[in-house]
């Protein structure tokens, strides 16, 4: 199958590159330049498909950008809409920016899969190494992570309570919990060390019930309206379930190269069940998310689609809107306001340090705020709000409106056509090297189950936005609460169970995985 794909992959890029060279020449190139885009496109999802196991990430990225930045113009287009109405310079550079982020993801992740190629080891050896400390990580984790879920249902219950007498407007502007701060901050523990759990890779009996509910933990603002905390859960879950196979076959190829048959066999994390759950749950998903658009505004879905098609169809033209605020943002950016040095593509961390609080008490900073205000709209780093300030107007941002952004935007806008390519090169590097990278150690597999937690969202938010975690106080709080008490627990039971074994351990060649005696202590973290 790998060769098919590949040989329809190179087929799709030549006629790509062919259709857009082709498409420059005719008076209105809009048309040719979007079958570029969709053939480039359809390549990149090939060439996940050639071994999804390990590109998982790049696969979703891709369903992702279809969705967001793709889907709408190309719908338009097959409803005979002049989907490319919002000025001539505008399109070209949404198109233009659009062939290079795909062809450039592409690259790179052709460069991350010859780096994982290189390297000897299995994708998992580093967390292997790691497996006694793992076992007090994941199992601390664990403990605080179904801890923390409970005080996250509390608050997805006050807002089921509040959309029965209220609109799906009326939550977004005049929403505000009732309960003690301190439950809010007690449920923001809740992805953070669920993360730090499947880090300690436990067993899938044990991954299961947790990832069921992190993703019914999202229901609650799925029935107020929001419906991407639920996609990026279950986004999430089904990324972590192809890692771990992936990690799996890995060992398993180890294992038969070394002969040792045997020794670390488990269960296939992608089986026939959750194959059949995936066939029978999408289509059904997306009718759902489709709905959404209609019974959020009362009507119980009445004046939607009246099939299944329709339904979806109309999903992600609504959902492709990002593609309209990309072309119009592209016009916007020689207004956007500069007081001094601005970067967008870094706005968070820059915003965190010059305006945040340490620097308010210390330095007299102004406080940005975290609400729409004029203060937000005029100064700092934070593309969205500025582009939502001249692109709506004042009064409709300050009513609590926005556009969004994305990072195809911002690095444009920081460092031009140059910013895309080096950003959608090293991004594709690292969405097909990323689960590799992961598996050399815990906190590296933590950092990146986080940051896929809303990697996904860059097409239409922050371009470093799925790094923002590192800057919150509840994400080192539950790292020093989750690797402070592994450390502590494993420094008196971890060295009385290995013991005498070390030595045999040692003794082994082949897969640096522990002893056989040792992994029915630790086996599955």
């Amino acid at each position: 199958m790998k060769p098919v794909l590949t040989l329809i992959r190179y087929g799709l890029i030549f006629l790509a590159f062919g259709g857009g060279f082709a498409a420059l020449l005719a008076p209105e190139p809009y048309g040719g330049l979007l079958f570029c885009v969709v053939c480039l496109w359809a390549a990149n999802v090939c060439f996940a498909l050639e071994d999804v196991r390990q590109r998982i990430l790049f696969f979703f990225f891709q369903v992702t950008l279809f969705t967001f930045l793709i889907g709408r113009p190309v719908i338009g287009a097959f409803l005979g809409e002049d989907w490319w109405n919002y000025g001539q310079d505008n399109v070209m550079f949404a198109l233009f920016s659009l062939i290079l982020t795909l062809a450039f993801l592409q690259l790179g992740g052709i460069l991350g899969g010859l780096k994982g190629c290189g390297e000897k080891r299995i994708a998992c050896w580093g967390l292997m190494k790691q497996r006694g400390f793992c076992y007090y990580f994941g199992w601390v984790s664990q403990i605080v992570f179904y801890l923390s879920l409970v005080f996250t249902f509390m608050l997805g219950q006050e807002k089921i309570a509040y959309i029965q007498t209220h609109t799906y407007y009326e939550y977004f502007s005049e929403f505000h919990s009732q309960l003690p701060y301190v439950v809010y901050e007690l449920s923001t523990l809740t992805k953070y060390s669920l993360c730090f759990f499947l880090a300690a890779l436990p067993k899938k009996s044990q991954a299961f019930p947790a990832l069921v509910l992190y993703v019914l933990s999202a229901v609650p603002e799925l029935i107020v309206g929001e419906r991407n905390p639920i996609v990026l859960n279950v986004l999430f879950a089904l990324s972590y379930y192809v890692i771990r196979d992936f990690f799996r076959r890995e060992q398993e190829a180890a294992e038969k190269e070394d002969g040792i048959q045997g020794q670390m066999r488990e269960k296939p994390w992608m089986g026939k069940f959750e194959k059949g759950v995936l066939i029978l749950g999408v289509p059904a998903g997306l009718v759902l998310l489709g709905a959404m658009n209609y019974i959020r505004e009362g009507n119980g879905g009445a004046g939607g689609p009246a099939n299944v098609l329709s339904i979806i169809a109309d999903l992600f033209y609504k959902q492709g809107v990002s593609f309209r605020w990309l072309a119009l943002g592209y016009g916007a950016i020689p207004f956007l306001p500069h007081h001094g040095f601005t970067n967008y593509t870094f706005g968070s961390f820059i915003d965190y340090f010059c305006n945040g609080s340490i620097a308010q008490k210390f330095f007299g900073a102004v406080n940005l705020g975290s609400s729409n205000s004029w203060i937000k709209a005029h100064y700092g780093n934070n593309f969205s709000h500025h582009l939502s300030y001249i692109l709506l107007g004042e009064s409709q941002y300050l009513a609590g409106h926005g556009c969004g952004s994305s990072y195809l935007l911002e690095v444009f806008a920081d460092y031009g056509y140059l910013g895309i390519i080096l950003f959608s090169l090293i991004l594709g590097f690292l969405l097909v090297y990323g689960p590799r990278l992961g598996g050399k150690n815990a906190l590296l597999f933590s950092v990146l189950l986080l940051s896929v937690t809303n990697l996904f969202l860059i097409l239409r938010a922050e371009a470093t936005g799925f790094l923002q975690f590192v800057l919150t106080m509840q994400f080192w709080a539950a790292f020093v609460i989750c690797c402070g008490g592994a450390l502590i627990i494993s420094h008196y039971f971890y060295p009385r169970k290995m013991g005498g074994m070390q030595h045999e351990g040692n003794q082994q060649g082949g897969n640096p995985s522990p002893p056989t005696e040792v992994s029915g202590d630790f086996e599955g973290i």
